[in-house]
């Protein structure tokens, strides 16, 4: 695809739009950067670009000078915007990427009815041109270099209903990679698989290609907390596949690990408008209903519950989930909280029950992305009536209105409401049900995961020639890490492609503390240690300075964790997110807190 991406601002100062352009650039698509400022070159990072001046006439002399003092700054904004409108659409993009939210609007405009805008999901939507919004019924207008993925879930798909028997693929053997958590949905594929008569051997920390059984038809690897799976041994010559499941805040990380796992296909569960990101065709996968898991045969009258959720920070004040707290908190008051289930940092099997005693269940997945989540099918594998967010793509999977009701803005009336009617919305949850029976079970995804890889083709699998240095490569063992402050060795940001690779020297005012995910100290100490060594919120990585690191964290954040590679230091701050811990590490968090 021809893909344009548009800055506002100087884009050599902008690490993010820099990994994007890097990114799309490096899977295959034809990209050209338009962005403000004076002509400095031709490429950046070795990607096309086109410079648009922010100040018009250029040039002209007194009179130039005069003309550019007499105009208002609203004039001189609109002209430069249309400026950089015409400069996209000489480009005569297929996509076009605005970097910062304050450009959509700019990409808009110049995408008109021949081009489609990407955008972030916290960011001013884009109109008839919204990517989001068009991949879920036009697939092809987000497709990767390497080709499309299959027809499901797509306008295209006349899949007929059907209820897969056990033992149907008996003589198939995988090798699954994932890390084996209550909450990863590699566990309910895994148990479809077995019961469909697949020989599954389980690799939950790393796997050895060279190792693997010799009757092994195919590999998959399921995205789960970090740290990533660890390889081993030569990529086998039977096809692999990736199974991604969430939005846009991994998928830099999804990138970089298809790449890793010498991906020939990658399944993406939602945000199908993504599919472009990627080095091998993608294909829709969403999750399925768990039978082992969800039991709905208690009658919609005889639940306990009016509503409930299973959700994180759903009384936390602030953050990304500010309307999962007001709904919560509106429900609780207006229906009473004994009819109200909300519950946070329970196990599967707690949800499931809880779901089964439900009447209706609400599904709000916050403003950082638009995911299928877990819950949709949760909800109606348990029997009760899915009230959800407007998700791209749930229409795709139940039929709305028919299935599910999409949230409103006065959420309290809209479950009074629904309550009210509770003959007619027993019948809607039980209709759900059935479809899923129908299409949306685990053994359902089986099936269409042995469609996908049957298709494989392992002699187009995409290679890379990847030589990195010493640090880089230590710091890209660490596959999470994004947005990296370097202080000494500015040539990373050739290496590590696809992050962002903050210039530390330069960017020093804008690193506050935590700032960054990783902090990279190069060869040469760098006079803004402490500055530096404050800002990095996951790891750090040091060549120099490594005694005034260990001091630092061994002083500051006890919990810590020293790892010496050759002549580099790694430090693991042990910060929380999408992964799992150590038990040193629970057990230091625990006596953290019972000491505050």
């Amino acid at each position: 695809m021809r893909i344009s991406v548009v800055s506002h601002g100087r884009f050599v100062n902008d690490p993010r739009g820099r990994a994007l352009a890097r990114t799309l650039s490096d899977v295959g698509h034809d990209v050209t950067i338009v962005a403000a400022g004076k002509r400095l070159s031709d490429e950046v990072d070795g990607v096309r670009i086109v410079y648009v001046p922010t100040r018009f006439p250029q040039g002209g002399g007194r009179r130039g000078r005069i003309l550019r003092r007499l105009q208002p700054k609203t004039f001189r904004r609109w002209l430069h915007r249309r400026k950089l409108v015409q400069a996209i659409r000489a480009t005569n993009p297929d996509t076009i990427y605005p970097v910062a939210g304050g450009a959509v609007d700019t990409a808009a405009r110049a995408a008109g009815s021949s081009a489609t805008v990407v955008r972030d999901p916290q960011w001013p939507h884009a109109g008839m041109a919204d990517l989001i919004d068009l991949a879920v019924t036009n697939p092809d207008l987000s497709q990767s270099p390497a080709g499309t993925g299959g027809n499901y879930l797509t306008p295209a798909d006349q899949r007929p209903a059907s209820r897969p028997q056990n033992g149907r693929h008996t003589g198939q053997r995988m090798a699954l990679c994932y890390r084996k958590t209550d909450s990863n949905p590699g566990k309910y594929l895994e148990a479809a698989l077995r019961r469909a008569g697949v020989e599954v051997d389980l690799y939950t920390d790393e796997v050895d290609f060279d190792a693997l059984h010799p009757a092994t038809n195919s590999v998959v690897f399921v995205e789960g907390p970090y740290p990533a799976i660890t390889l081993k041994g030569a990529a086998p010559s039977i096809p692999i596949a990736f199974w991604t499941h969430h939005g846009e805040h991994h998928c830099q990380t999804n990138i970089r690990l298809a790449w890793r796992y010498h991906a020939d296909a990658v399944l993406l569960a939602h945000s199908w408008h993504m599919a472009q990101r990627f080095p091998v065709p993608v294909h829709r996968f969403p999750f399925g209903v768990a039978p082992e898991l969800l039991d709905p045969s208690k009658p919609w009258s005889e639940r306990d519950f009016d509503v409930s959720m299973v959700g994180g920070q759903l009384r936390r004040k602030g953050g990304t989930y500010q309307r999962r707290q007001q709904i919560v908190a509106d429900l609780e008051a207006a229906l009473g909280e004994e009819n109200c289930a909300f519950e946070a940092g329970v196990d599967a099997d707690y949800m499931a029950d809880l779901y089964g005693n439900s009447r209706i269940i609400v599904n709000e997945g916050g403003v950082r992305h638009y995911p299928i989540t877990m819950r949709v099918l949760e909800a109606v594998g348990a029997g009760a009536l899915l009230l959800t967010d407007d998700l791209p793509g749930t229409d795709q999977i139940l039929k709305r209105g028919t299935h599910y009701e999409v949230l409103q803005g006065d959420v309290v009336s809209q479950v009074r409401r629904l309550l009210a009617d509770p003959v007619r919305n027993e019948k809607r949850a039980r209709a759900a049900l059935e479809h899923a029976r129908d299409y949306q079970m685990y053994e359902h995804r089986v099936d269409d995961l042995m469609e996908i890889l049957a298709g494989v083709d392992v002699s187009k699998r995409p290679h890379r020639d990847r030589r990195l240095s010493p640090m880089a490569a230590l710091v890209d063992s660490d596959a999470e890490v994004n947005r990296v402050a370097v202080f000494g060795m500015p040539e990373l940001g050739a290496e590590l492609r696809t992050r962002e690779i903050w210039d530390g020297e330069e960017m020093l005012d804008r690193l506050g503390p935590g700032g960054v995910e990783a902090v990279v100290f190069g060869p040469t100490p760098t006079p803004h240690f402490d500055i530096a060594v404050r800002a990095a919120r996951r790891y750090v990585y040091a060549d120099a300075h490594q005694d005034e690191v260990r001091e630092y964290f061994e002083r500051e954040r006890p919990i810590a964790e020293f790892h010496q590679h050759g002549n580099l230091l790694r430090v693991d701050l042990w910060a929380e997110s999408y992964r799992i811990e150590s038990p040193e590490v629970q057990q230091a968090r625990l006596e953290a807190a019972r000491g505050e």
